[in-house]
């Protein structure tokens, strides 16, 4: 009997070490799921500050294209192509603001995916 009570120890033991260890395995996955989110903020509030300085200093201008603004800048936080007009917007925001408060930056291109409307809400 006092066997099969040490065999259950044992087996607890060893179950909850594995439980232990794949509680620690989640958890730091989540912590890298968190350090990739937060570069990908910074990345995102850089290229904000580099197209809002170059906007403020007159060096984005309308018929620049859109390859020379993403090499020269970043690329926006979100594009999409209006299907009615075929314009493109690209939105480019800091982490600090969300797509509803803060400053937020539009471009849009026309066809010939050159700028055709620079766009700085707050």
């Amino acid at each position: 009997m006092a066997r099969k009570s040490l065999l259950g120890v044992l087996a607890l033991l060893f179950l909850s070490s594995t439980v232990y260890a794949a509680g620690i395995g989640e958890l730091m996955d989540i912590a890298r799921a968190q350090a990739d989110a937060q570069k990908t903020y910074a990345s995102e509030t850089r290229a904000f500050e580099r197209v809002k300085a170059a906007i403020d200093n007159g060096a984005i201008k309308k018929g620049q294209s859109k390859k020379e603004i993403a090499d020269r800048y970043g690329e926006p936080v979100v594009n999409m192509t209006d299907s009615s007009t075929g314009r493109e917007k690209w939105i480019y925001k800091s982490a600090k603001s969300s797509f509803f408060e803060g400053t937020r930056i539009y471009l849009y291109f026309d066809k010939n995916s050159n700028l055709d409307e620079i766009k700085v809400t707050e």
